[in-house]
């Protein structure tokens, strides 16, 4: 059918296709049984579980002073001696040790120095102090 009888002009030099097939398709035999089917198992040694209460909130400490006086700690209203207590139990419970304080403009530096102090004994590892966006720093002290 599509066999000639060598009557042609010259040699050929097309390529026959059928060993070629056959030399691949043993080969791909041959690397597939030669990859090994169980991968090997790697054992993970898990941390136990942990009894340790989770701090209360992921967020950072905050405490806020009003030119009055009046104390805040993440917005929640506080007075002088329970913030301390407060800020304490929520660091023990952290692994970020630093706090945060939001001073109005007008509160006096005395004030606000004292609060800073108050944070740093109560734990503090880090302190900051927090301006909200857009607002101009005052010139003067």
């Amino acid at each position: 059918m599509g066999m000639s009888t060598g009557g042609g002009k010259g040699a050929k030099s097309e390529i026959n296709v059928t060993p070629l097939v056959d030399v691949c398709l043993v080969l791909l035999i041959i690397f597939m049984v030669m990859i090994p089917r169980n991968v090997p198992e790697i054992s993970v040694r898990l941390p136990p579980e942990s009894n340790q209460r989770k701090p209360p909130t992921e967020g950072p400490l905050v405490i806020g002073l009003s030119e009055e006086g009046a104390l805040t700690l993440n917005r929640t209203p506080m007075d002088r001696e329970k913030l301390a207590t407060e800020i304490q139990r929520q660091i023990e419970l952290r692994d970020n040790k630093a706090v945060f304080v939001d001073f109005e403009d007008t509160v006096k530096y005395g004030d606000g120095v004292e609060i800073l102090d108050l944070a740093r004994k109560s734990g503090a590892e880090v302190l900051g102090i927090i301006k909200p966006k857009g607002h101009k720093t005052p010139d003067t002290l």
